[in-house]
């Protein structure tokens, strides 16, 4: 494995190496192997292991397991290629780890670690300290290069093998937000007193590749990250508040990853991720009662509307959505709020009657997502410039203040 300071994105398709105590091919043991392996370009680790099959292999759904440790549970791959190759000699037998990312445990407690991030929010362009709500301290560097989109990351959080991922959930999600998509965390170092490698871990955390929607975070407000990080990570500490974060989240993660592929798809998953956060102020914050939950004659835009005026959202929604003004002008007025669930309605009931056009979803759908990351602030309690995402049209980043009023 290469060491988090020496990863560079460019080059994670160059092979290294692992050496296992036991490669197990359909129950038959093939003993201690050193295994060839490589990342793609999605943060997947890919097992090379055609030197292990005779020449005339050609059995697809094989059983393949490897033991890092003798005492261990077996570790499941997946074949995902299969092929013969005429100039090695050999086939090409390619696998994916069945569940990632995959610890390799010497010890199983550390005391500080080191990790790459892929895909990082790429307007990272400067060190930063975020210190969590504990006093954890995780310090982000960027990437080396304009080519490269891998960050490093280092913490003096004391990771245990066992469990790896919850303690990372916290810094994990508030850059998944930060970035509009999954970043993925992994090729994870853990060091104990001694400086000696604890453990390590294999692979990434989900990932998102590829360009991002414009969102809230930009270049002009990364020094406010450090005061943002740590109100969402005291707000995340409480289970209430985690369930309805991370259900946002996702959603909105969703709908942005979704909308070079479809508008249409990504204005539904916005819709879903406003459910999700609004109906947590109402109830947890506005005080709203179980019977006004169930209400059904409640209308969502009426939800939507009274959450935003319990977190000080007074503005004009429609100020930077040129197109959204004619079509409220033209159909009595109706704000924000009404507009972005008549077109959610319409997508899901499939009402083709007046539906609306690409730019007017366009313009609905940045308006849903911006309510999301305004909610999400609100909840947290920041108060500070964002990127406001509704402006699509002149100069890249434009800010707003939290809250609006």
């Amino acid at each position: 494995m290469q060491l988090p300071t020496q990863f560079k994105e460019q080059d994670q398709c160059k092979p290294f190496s692992v050496t296992f105590d036991e490669l197990i091919i359909d129950d038959v043991s093939k003993g201690k192997a050193r295994v060839s392996a490589s990342y793609n370009r999605a943060g997947n680790c890919i097992f090379h292991l055609g030197e292990f099959f005779p020449p005339d292999f050609r059995i697809f759904d094989c059983k393949i397991e490897l033991k890092y440790k003798e005492s261990d549970d077996p570790i499941k791959l997946l074949v995902t290629r299969r092929s013969l190759s005429s100039e090695a000699g050999e086939p090409i037998v390619e696998a994916l780890l069945a569940s990632a990312p995959l610890p390799l445990v010497d010890n199983s407690k550390s005391q500080r670690f080191e990790a790459v991030i892929l895909s990082a929010p790429d307007f990272i362009s400067n060190p930063i300290q975020l210190i969590d709500e504990n006093g954890t301290h995780f310090e982000i560097y960027p990437p080396q290069t304009n080519d490269d989109l891998a960050c490093f990351v280092k913490s003096d959080f004391p990771l245990a093998a066992s469990n790896f991922s919850n303690p990372l959930k916290p810094l994990m999600q508030f850059l998944n937000f930060a970035k509009g998509g999954f970043c993925g965390l992994g090729n994870v170092f853990a060091y104990d007193k001694g400086d000696e490698i604890s453990f390590r871990l294999l692979g990434f955390f989900r990932n998102d590749p590829g360009e991002r929607e414009t969102n809230w975070f930009d270049i002009e407000v990364q020094a406010d990250l450090p005061e943002v990080f740590l109100l969402f990570s005291t707000a995340y500490s409480d289970q209430l508040t985690r369930l309805a974060l991370d259900q946002t989240i996702n959603f909105y993660r969703a709908s942005n990853v979704s909308r070079r592929s479809s508008v249409e798809l990504a204005m539904i998953a916005s819709h879903s991720a406003l459910e999700a956060i609004v109906n947590f102020v109402l109830t947890h914050r506005a005080g709203w009662s179980k019977s006004m939950m169930n209400n059904r004659t409640i209308a969502f835009s009426d939800r939507n509307r009274a959450a935003a005026r319990h977190l000080g959202l007074h503005a004009e929604l429609l100020k930077e959505s040129p197109k959204l003004r004619e079509f409220a002008a033209s159909n009595n007025d109706i704000d924000a709020f009404e507009i972005i669930s008549r077109f959610r309605n319409k997508l899901v009931h499939q009402d083709t009657k007046s539906s609306a056009t690409g730019v007017q979803l366009h313009e609905a759908w940045l308006i849903s997502q911006w309510l999301v990351e305004v909610f999400v602030f609100g909840v947290i309690g920041y108060s500070g410039k964002i990127i406001d995402r509704r402006v699509y049209s002149g100069f890249r980043g434009t800010t707003c203040q939290i809250p609006i009023s």
